[in-house]
């Protein structure tokens, strides 16, 4: 017998906490197209937040492991994990780290490994700050960004909140995008990379979020 699936059991659902969004050394993803550009310039002309704030550390990790499997053309993809807040009316969501595990990928196609799920776990144990799923990222090498019928599948499916993010990233065009569902499809949602200061940090308290009940099968 092995480790089919996990079952989620339990779950704790934070207060959504009134914060000024990041503002420290705060800048577009060198990788953006003119379009994705144009939508950061606007929204930062506007002083409303940005959907989704990336720290340079959860970048740093999602770039790397993206362009060390991009020679073999395989796709990678790992959760984000941070917070949820709001400033004077707008929610944002606040992404500090991200996990990942052993991939079965290909390059067109990327799943967790199911006998790697106890890593996994681990892993978000070992986050070390309070968090929530605020998304999850993924690879599209040499095909551009955007989400097919089987991610927007899994959007709908387990990241359907509003404050949830789909984050792509392409290391051959050199090109990223994060997006989120909206009625009869989804689009794309203003990001921006932050790093991390004193006075954005998360709270450094190790508390399970989800309660993991093992579902075994032959």
């Amino acid at each position: 017998m092995r480790l089919a699936r996990p079952r989620i059991i339990s779950e704790t659902r934070p207060l959504v906490e009134e914060r000024r969004p990041p503002a420290s050394r705060l800048r577009p993803h060198s990788w953006l197209s003119e379009e994705s550009a144009a939508l950061y310039r606007s929204v930062q002309e506007s002083g409303e937040p940005f959907g989704l704030y990336l720290s340079s550390n959860a970048e740093a990790k999602v770039r790397e492991h993206a362009v060390k499997e991009a020679p073999k053309h395989l796709e990678v993809m790992g959760f984000l994990l941070g917070e949820v807040r709001s400033w004077q009316g707008f929610q944002y969501s606040v992404a500090r780290d991200v996990v990942t595990t052993q991939l079965r990928s290909s390059a067109s196609k990327v799943r967790f490994d199911p006998d790697a799920f106890p890593k996994l776990f681990v892993g978000l144990d070992g986050s070390g700050f309070e968090y929530v799923l605020v998304g999850w990222y993924h690879s599209h090498p040499g095909h551009t960004c955007f989400l097919s019928r089987t991610d927007l599948d899994t959007q709908r499916r387990i990241f359907n909140q509003p404050y949830h993010s789909a984050l792509v990233i392409d290391p051959v065009n050199k090109d990223i995008k994060a997006f989120r569902l909206v009625p009869g499809g989804y689009e794309e949602v203003s990001f921006a990379i932050f790093t991390p200061s004193s006075s954005t940090g998360a709270k450094r308290v190790k508390r399970r979020r989800l309660k993991v009940e093992p579902v075994l099968g032959c």
